[in-house]
């Protein structure tokens, strides 16, 4: 099985991809999607919609898994965070993939054992779990990579969430 992971963003869209074999989950691919603010917002959304559908679809990923919306004190961000997260969606569902969602504390609890670790130790676990020689970079693909790792734990499991 192949899982797609996506840590959304509307300037940097964090991608990581792996494969499942036996009990093992080997990393495959990794990086960022960026768009350029001057490109304007549906210029930039059709750019992370089309690269996550064709990441998909190339890497015949099986299923994706994306990063649950966080909701701050800034509206402006948490409206951009949320349509560039649809457009990841629309991405992945354009492949004909199930798209699962999880939260930020339960991807940090699933990696890390911690629901409130930060960046740089989710990195480093996701480095350990795939046997990676170095942390993943940028930070977006580690994030990615980390969502994607919780969805193979929980589908394992039989407890995916859609």
């Amino acid at each position: 099985m192949r899982y797609i992971g996506v840590d959304p963003g509307l300037t940097a869209t964090g991608f990581g991809i792996i494969e499942v074999r036996g009990d093992r989950c080997l990393h495959l691919a990794h990086g960022a999607l960026r768009t350029r603010p001057s490109d304007g917002l549906p210029a930039r959304l059709v750019t992370i919609r089309d690269a996550i559908r064709e990441l998909t679809r190339e890497w015949a990923v099986e299923a994706g898994a994306v990063e649950a919306s966080f909701v701050g004190n800034n509206a402006r961000s948490a409206i951009q965070l949320g349509q560039a997260r649809a457009a990841a969606v629309i991405g992945m569902a354009d492949a004909g993939v199930p798209v699962f969602e999880y939260s930020p504390a339960l991807v940090k609890q699933t990696v890390a054992g911690y629901g409130r670790g930060d960046k740089a130790q989710i990195a480093e676990m996701v480095r350990l779990q795939l046997g990676l020689s170095a942390v993943p970079t940028p930070a977006d693909a580690a994030d990615a990579l980390a969502v994607a790792i919780t969805h193979w734990a929980h589908a394992r499991l039989g407890i995916p969430l859609a």
